[in-house]
């Protein structure tokens, strides 16, 4: 029954139409912006932008959620206007300068920033958001809608849609189409946004490219969570007549702004500007109070711990600029039954030199509890040529733990105690690598480097006792090749590294080939088929060695739904492929949205993707490895259930959870 319900569901939807003119109006729609846009690059317009924020209850959790640390106490109601200068690539990719700003947030932060991206939705396009919210206007998605279409007059027609199956990636509403050409003159849509409730009313422009893009939008929100109920309004107005000189930027000007704005304030908005914005009158200014006394915890423990916690912290200027994550962020937990649970922490610096030359140094660290152990990555990048990808940078690291197999084999073949469980083949990873990085042409890139590992063993004093070393040191020049041949086709990774004895202390002897081949094929609406296939084998080995294959190394905090998710092993245990001279391996996942979950009662709506996995890998000393998952995502966290198996026969199973929350904000 589920299987015939699903079968009907997703039939096209054009034979839902009511005759055959409602079939050609959907078809007209779909194709306008084929027929009647323009690439919309380059595209500028002078934007003003007003919002407000009315707080109908709130408490302690606000403070957790980014970007609502400055409302989250004193005043409920916040107001603020911007009028910027916006540049677009595309809908969802553009560049906005802020010239003259307004309002009563504190330090005139941000709120619901993902509300932004709410105002300019790409109607003909496949989705209404970069990869987010099926747009019904797309003939991909027609399957996922239902419509009623009625001639209303005037040449014009009213479309009316709703999802066959409720869930986040899907909206309702309706839309005001010429029925001639199918442009859309005015839209309303509904529907959730990363835990909004939105209502957007929005009208287009009407000729060229301004017909793909808002001429106004008004935003209506809602968030819920935890208790915390906040009330948003956002208007947006394109096509502004002032053109501000480019000098001026993000001025503070109340009286500039009265002069700029194309809409009149709402009352309620009028009080706020008058209670905490504009300068009072000389007879209405009060007696000055006695200074408050400094609060401790109010004052410092409250507004600039509480703010560090909770917030992201950014300071710039022309020449540079820092940024670093909240040291409290749930985003950044990730767990997995092998690896235990990780927390970590991002930051970036950049200084520039020039417009095309600039230094960046975006550290991360992290802890794992399981085990025990900070981690840490700093990539020092001195960015030379950004058109042809030229950089020159050193990083400094710390790794994955990994096995010495010839310790291992030493351990094996003595009979004079038992060293089980006591991580004698076990070694931390200190990293030290320099490499210059170039695309030679469109399709080839080339990194050198020069890599340096000081391992040192986990149980010290155990080897010593068995007379081994307790450190092992290598240093090798690496040559990687990446080719794309095809626009749209596959990435070929090819990667050499020779170790050499004797240089920085270096004991260890090796030679490494290795091949990678990924693939995404990004299919319709949203489905994405993730391919990849490679393999590598060690050459010229010393007696002491470690295997560490490059394409099987983690990362040690890995953070989000594409982070690494798709082609890697979720199970396979390291010690595997540190004792295996080669490796051939495959995986494959198929992503898509609106799949099996989102059938079940009650939580099927709020399922944002799934995917499943299936991976194989052919090592030495052990039968073909497979590994079988399936995976979905919400808006809460990214979830998957891992089974493992050698040739045929099970062999583990195991389950994977990563935090999405508040991941888009």
């Amino acid at each position: 029954m589920m299987v015939l319900l699903g079968v009907m569901s997703f039939m096209p939807s054009l034979l839902f139409a009511q005759n055959n003119d409602d079939s050609e109006l959907l078809s007209r729609v779909f194709s306008y912006q084929r027929n009647f846009g323009h690439h919309i690059e380059g595209f500028q317009s002078n934007v003003y932008l007003k919002y407000s924020f009315f707080t109908d209850k709130r408490n302690w959790g606000l403070f957790l959620i980014p970007h609502m640390y400055s409302i989250a106490e004193g005043e409920r109601a916040f107001v603020g206007e911007s009028y910027c200068r916006m540049v677009f690539r595309d809908f969802n990719d553009y560049d906005i300068k802020r010239q003259v700003s307004v309002g009563n947030i504190a330090h005139y932060g941000k709120a619901l920033p993902t509300l932004m991206e709410l105002l300019t939705p790409s109607l003909y396009n496949e989705c209404l958001y970069d990869r987010y919210i099926l747009s019904p206007f797309h003939e991909a998605n027609g399957r996922y809608y239902r419509y009623q279409c009625m001639l209303i007059g005037n040449g014009t027609a009213l479309i009316k849609f709703s999802p066959k199956l409720k869930n986040t990636q899907l909206v309702s509403g309706e839309a005001y189409v010429n029925y001639e050409t199918g442009h859309i003159s005015t839209v309303v849509l509904n529907g959730e946004y990363d835990m909004i409730d939105f209502k957007i009313t929005m009208e287009q422009g009407e000729t060229g490219v301004r017909s793909l893009m808002p001429k106004k939008c008004e935003v209506q929100a809602r968030f819920d969570f935890l208790g915390n109920h906040i009330r948003s309004n956002f208007n947006v107005q394109f096509d502004c007549p002032t053109t501000l000189p480019d000098s001026l930027d993000a001025e503070r000007d109340m009286a500039l702004m009265d002069s700029l704005r194309p809409m009149p304030l709402e009352e309620s908005e009028r009080n706020v500007y008058d209670l905490y914005c504009r300068p009072q009158e000389p007879d209405t200014v009060k007696k000055p109070e006695e200074p408050r006394k400094y609060n401790f915890w109010k004052d410092f423990m409250w507004d600039e711990v509480g703010d560090r916690l909770f917030t992201t912290q950014r300071a710039e200027n022309k020449k540079a600029s820092f940024n670093i994550s909240p040291l409290l962020n749930p985003q950044y937990i990730s767990y997995s039954r092998r690896r235990g649970i990780s927390y970590k922490i991002k930051m970036g610096m950049q200084y520039n030199f020039s417009e095309h030359r600039y230094l960046t140094l975006k550290p991360q660290i992290g802890y794992n509890f399981k085990f025990k152990q900070f981690y840490y990555t700093a990539p020092l990048r001195m960015n030379y040529n950004p058109k042809r990808q030229g950089y020159a940078e050193i990083v400094f690291a710390n790794g994955n733990r990994i096995s010495n197999s010839s310790v291992q084999e030493y351990i094996q073949q003595r009979d004079d105690a038992d060293y089980s469980g006591q991580d004698l083949d076990l070694f931390t990873d200190n990293i030290v690598e320099i490499k210059n990085n170039v695309e030679a042409f469109d399709w080839l890139m080339l990194t050198t480097s020069l890599t340096w590992h000081y391992r040192k063993a986990a149980n010290r004093e155990t080897m010593k006792k068995l007379g081994l070393p307790e450190a092992y040191t290598s240093f090798a020049p690496n040559l990687k090749v990446t080719l794309t041949p095809w626009r749209n086709g596959p990435l070929i990774m090819l990667d050499y590294e020779r170790g050499i004895k004797g240089v920085w202390g270096s004991n260890i002897g090796y030679e490494r080939w290795e091949t990678d081949a990924v693939w995404k094929v990004p299919m319709r609406s949203l489905s994405l088929l993730n391919l990849r296939v490679g393999g590598g084998l060690y050459t010229n080995k010393s007696s002491n060695y470690f295997v560490d294959f490059e394409n099987f190394r983690e990362d040690n905090v890995p953070g989000g739904w594409d982070d690494d998710w798709s082609g890697d092993f979720q199970l396979l245990n390291s010690q595997w492929y540190n004792m295996s001279h080669y490796y051939v391996r495959a995986n494959v996942s198929f992503e898509s949205p609106l799949l099996f979950a989102t059938w079940l009662p009650l939580v099927g709506r709020f399922i944002e993707s799934e995917r499943i996995y299936v991976g194989s890998v052919t090592l030495n000393h052990t039968r073909p490895y497979f590994e079988v998952g399936y995976g979905l995502t919400n808006r809460y966290f990214s979830g998957g259930l891992f089974c493992s198996f050698l040739n045929t026969k099970f062999q583990e199973f195991g389950a994977k959870i990563t935090l999405e929350l508040f991941r888009r904000w």
